[in-house]
């Protein structure tokens, strides 16, 4: 899926006082592009609260159209505002290397059986041509049974190359915590806790009996 987002050439140098008006500073660049450009803040925040990395940006400045991806954004640590975005124009006729969130699709099989849904990798790697990457690499985990796991040798993208090495784990189904394992480990805390809460009425103790005798 392709997005559209509207800019405006930047010609006033004070920052501060394009956010007050509501625009956020930003950039393109990629090759032969390197342009200064200025967004309205409703419709960047709404953009970003949409899309992944992934996803493609159809940049309109001017009357030309673009096409982008989001390469960084800056925010304000106190309030999460965005106070700039970068974004790039890849080349069209050679791969680039980008990460792409993985998704998973259906409900596992062991997880019907009480088992959980192990999610160790949140983006994969991938390297191809930018028209071919898409927004999020799905993945079926319906036939998962418990002990199962998928690894990045499972994964089958048409004219894409994962850049990670085969043995990685992405997602795994884990069995069920047995009962009896969990009333144990419950039995060790409050063990625990009793212990620790008893310390400093021990060590008192101790103390008094040390008083020199009269």
């Amino acid at each position: 899926m392709t997005y559209e987002l509207k800019a405006e050439v930047r010609t006033e140098p004070n920052l501060r006082a394009l956010r007050r008006g509501g625009r956020i500073p930003g950039v393109v660049y990629g090759r032969g592009v390197h342009r200064l450009l200025t967004f309205a803040h409703k419709d960047l925040e709404r953009l970003l609260n949409r899309i992944t990395r992934s996803s493609r940006i159809e940049l309109q400045v001017n009357g030309e159209r673009l096409s982008t991806f989001v390469r960084d954004v800056h925010y304000n640590p106190l309030n999460d505002q965005v106070l700039h975005i970068d974004l790039y124009q890849p080349p069209t006729d050679r791969p680039i290397k980008l990460k792409v969130p993985l998704r998973l699709v259906g409900e596992a099989k062991g997880a019907k059986a009480g088992g959980l849904v192990d999610k160790l990798r949140q983006a994969i790697l991938v390297s191809g041509l930018a028209e071919r990457i898409p927004e999020a690499v799905e993945v079926d985990i319906s036939q998962m049974d418990i002990g199962e796991s998928l690894h990045a040798r499972d994964l089958a993208l048409q004219d894409l190359q994962v850049l990670m090495p085969p043995e990685v784990t992405l997602v795994t189904v884990l069995a069920p915590r047995k009962e009896e394992a969990v009333a144990v480990e419950v039995e060790a805390e409050v063990a625990e806790e009793a212990a620790t809460a008893g310390a400093p009425a021990e060590t008192a103790s101790a103390g008094e009996s040390q008083q020199p005798e009269g």
